[in-house]
This record gives structure tokens, C-alpha cells and sequence, in this order.
């Protein structure tokens, strides 16, 4: 049963049901022990009233009185001698003369009850079937129950419509969300909402400003991407007619060196747009392995330790705290070449780029110095932002690798922070706040 309602109605009946049920069982019950005590009263009272009387010893099979008795008792008198005196109904099979007082048979044609009670010269006795006593139970108790049964309709009736009333705020909220288009994002209204539904429609606009943000994001970096894309393509269509149009082995060699030039420079900025693309904390879930920062270090360093030769700058290690991080290795490998790539990059050559990863404050800071011209106070809000450039620096870059940076930051948790050095460069400072010691895995 996969409606909320349906399920909550039936629940509800049936709750219903078995509470009429369990009255009528539970009144049977009291019902019955309240006939047994009255009925075996008036047993008892019988029996008195019979004693003054006197029988002929023929049998008095028709007596009008006893044909008259709903509850079927049947007075039996013997005389000292055992001759029974008196019978007041017939029956196929009777209960024999019984022990003085109350006793519970069992014949051919079920239980009786008797009572039986010694007056003078005689024994009388007063018997009845057990049938006919659960039979008046069973009357009283359906007759004090049945009321129940209209009550019990009007119930489900009043929990169909309370339920119904309940759910409706559910069946709108899901109507105006049918009637959009995937465009649209306006907050659901949540005026008039029970609490529990207030709750869902909080956490629902929430969503729906997350996805927005995202898509505006998304939208922002495909016509960032389309426009940068656009510049390198174009200079790609001219390198190539001004190879086409070289008239000598000079020319056309400095020719393919621009256009090589170009291609690298191409495919750097594609390589670092999906790189970007995949960091997106929408598109995918965070990994959950352990991961040694101090060995992602020394991959990235690694990776750009040919460059960093080429330029003549020298990497430099200072301490390297063993400890590890939950999260994404090939993520924070990329995050760290990113930055090592900066500092290389933008460092005069002969220069120097120190790396140190340590803890403070219950902290685990990765800080990356060069000694290159910084970053002025002013560019710094921006240096994250996709395709952004410093004014002055060389157009080599893509403008994407500080944005990757903060981007995986931000899926770990993470702050990045930029300060100039007071000899010279920049540092950059990452701090990862949930970490654990190396020495303490198993």
C-alpha cells in the first residue's frame, strides 16, 4: 500500500475494529459472570418458594408456568424413597438427583446447572441448561454493544476526513511542484503549514536555493569556459595560416614552435577545466579513504619537479607532520600540484618554493612559500574566482588553478588563506581541521 492515506485510514479502522471487538468480547465476559450469579439466585429462590407447596405424584409435563419460562429451568421433586414426584418439562435426558447445593453436569445434551435442596419429606431440585444461560449473555451483550457499530462508522468517517485535511498541505506542495519547469526555484510558500510539513518545505527551498546556486554557477562557468575557449581556438586557426603562408624553413619552423605553443597552452586549459568540473561538491560524493597528505606532497612535487628545474628554482622541504585526512587522494594531489605550479610559476627563476606541513591549534596546515611578487591586498578577493588573472602577470596561465584550490578545500572542509611575506613572496595556508596521526591507524 503505497498511499499515505490509504495506509493511514486502513491503521486507523482497523484500530477501530478491534476495539469494538475487544468491548464486545470483554462485555461477553462480564455479561456472562453477572448471568451465572443472578441466574443462579433465582435458582436458589426457586427452591425455597417450592418447599411449602405440596405435588400430587403424577407428573405435571404441561404445567403452563414452566411452558412460560424463557430461561428453560426444569423442577424436578423426589420423594425420601427416590419416586420422583414432580417434573415440570420434558427432556430427553434430565440430570439425576445431585448432591445438595449447586453443581455444574454434563449430559448427552450438554451442561446443566442444578441446585438442589432438601425440604421436610422431599428433594427439590432446580436445573437449567448452560445453553440458555450463554444464550441470554450473548443477547445482553450484543444488545449493549451494538450501539457501537454506527459510532465506530462515524469514526472512520471523521478519521477519513481528518487525515485527508491533514495531507492536503502534502497534495498542494506536490501540485506546485509539478507545475515547474526545471528553471524554476521560487521558495514553496509556507504559510499555514503544520509544523512537521513546515520542516519539509524549510529543508525542500533549501534544496532548491542550493540548486540554484549551482546552476547559476554552472551556467557562469560554461560561458566563462566558451569565452576563454574562444581566444586560444582563434589564435590556433592563425598560427595555422601563418604556417600555411611560410615561404622558407625559418619561418616555418618559428611557426611550429607557436603553434606547439598554442596546443600546450590548449590543451592546459581544457585539462584544467575538468579538472574544475569534477571538483564540483554537487556532482559526486567525497571519498571516504584515508589519505597521507605528506605523500600527496611528495607526488606533486614530483610532477613539477622538471618544471621547476627548467626555471632553476629550488623546492624546498621544511617539517612534514605524519598525518592523514579522510578525503579524495587524486583531489588533494591535484590541489597541491596546483599550488606548487603557482609558486613555480610565478617565481623569479633562481628562486626558491619551501613546503611545510605541520599542526597548529589542532589544526593541519599545508603552507606553500615562494618567493615570487605576491599578491597585493586588492586582487586577493578575486584570485579564486574562475579565469581570473592577476593584472601584470604573464598570459600563460588559465586563470584556474587558485579556483581548483579552493574548490577542493571546500569539499574537505578546508580554509585557504593568502598572506605576502615580509622578505618576499607569497604563502599560501591551508588548514584541514579534521586529520589523525598516522602512528594511530591499525
Amino acid at each position: 500500500m503505497r498511499s499515505l492515506r490509504m495506509r493511514l485510514i486502513f491503521l486507523l479502522g482497523a484500530a477501530i475494529i478491534a476495539a469494538a471487538v475487544l468491548q464486545f468480547f470483554t462485555a461477553m465476559q462480564a455479561t456472562t459472570r453477572e448471568a451465572d450469579k443472578l441466574f443462579d439466585f433465582h435458582m436458589r429462590q426457586m427452591a425455597l418458594a417450592l418447599q411449602g407447596r405440596s405435588f400430587t405424584h403424577a407428573k405435571l409435563n404441561n404445567a403452563t408456568d414452566a411452558e412460560g419460562n424463557n430461561f428453560e429451568f426444569v423442577i424436578q421433586i423426589w420423594a425420601d424413597n427416590g419416586a420422583e414426584v414432580y417434573q415440570s418439562r420434558v427432556h430427553s435426558v434430565l440430570p439425576a438427583q445431585a448432591a445438595l447445593g449447586y453443581s455444574t453436569v454434563t449430559l448427552a445434551n450438554g451442561d446443566w446447572r442444578t441446585y438442589t435442596e432438601r425440604s421436610q419429606n422431599r428433594v427439590i431440585q432446580i436445573a437449567q441448561k448452560m445453553q440458555a444461560r450463554e444464550n441470554r449473555a450473548l443477547l445482553i451483550a450484543w444488545r449493549s454493544v451494538w450501539p457501537i457499530i454506527p459510532v465506530s462508522l462515524l469514526l472512520f468517517g471523521v478519521a477519513w476526513w481528518v487525515i485527508t485535511s491533514a495531507l492536503s498541505p502534502l497534495n498542494r506542495i506536490g501540485r506546485e511542484l509539478a507545475t515547474r519547469n526545471m528553471n524554476s526555484h521560487t521558495p514553496i510558500a509556507e504559510d499555514h503549514l503544520p509544523e512537521e510539513v513546515a520542516r519539509l518545505v524549510a529543508e525542500l527551498n533549501s534544496l532548491l536555493s542550493r540548486m540554484e546556486q549551482a546552476l547559476l554557477s554552472q551556467q557562469r562557468f560554461v560561458a566563462d569556459a566558451a569565452h576563454e575557449l574562444r581566444s586560444p581556438v582563434t589564435a590556433l586557426k592563425l598560427q595555422i595560416q601563418t604556417l600555411a603562408r611560410a615561404k622558407d624553413e625559418k619561418t616555418h619552423d618559428e611557426a611550429v614552435v607557436r603553434l606547439q605553443g598554442g596546443i600546450d597552452r590548449s590543451s592546459r586549459l581544457i585539462e584544467q577545466l575538468l579538472v574544475l568540473a569534477r571538483q564540483d561538491p554537487l556532482s559526486q560524493t567525497l571519498e571516504s579513504d584515508a589519505v597521507s597528505l605528506p605523500a600527496c606532497v611528495e607526488l606533486a612535487v614530483e610532477d613539477m619537479q622538471v618544471f621547476a628545474l627548467s626555471r632553476q628554482i629550488q623546492i624546498e622541504y621544511g617539517s612534514l607532520a605524519e598525518a592523514d585526512i579522510v578525503g579524495d587522494e587524486e583531489a588533494l594531489r591535484i590541489m597541491v600540484r596546483n599550488l606548487v605550479d603557482n609558486a613555480v610559476r610565478y617565481t623569479p627563476e633562481q628562486g626558491s618554493v619551501k613546503i611545510d606541513l605541520a599542526i597548529h591549534n589542532a589544526m593541519l596546515v599545508l603552507s606553500i612559500q615562494d618567493s615570487g611578487p605576491g599578491i597585493s591586498q586588492a586582487n586577493r578577493p578575486r584570485v579564486f574566482d574562475r579565469f581570473y588573472r592577476v593584472p601584470g602577470t604573464r598570459p600563460s596561465g588559465t586563470g584556474l588553478g587558485l579556483a581548483i584550490v579552493k574548490a577542493v578545500a571546500d569539499r574537505h572542509q578546508a580554509t585557504v588563506q593568502l598572506r605576502n611575506v615580509p622578505a618576499g613572496g607569497l604563502e599560501v595556508n591551508i588548514s584541514f581541521p579534521k586529520f589523525f596521526s598516522s602512528a594511530a591507524l591499525p
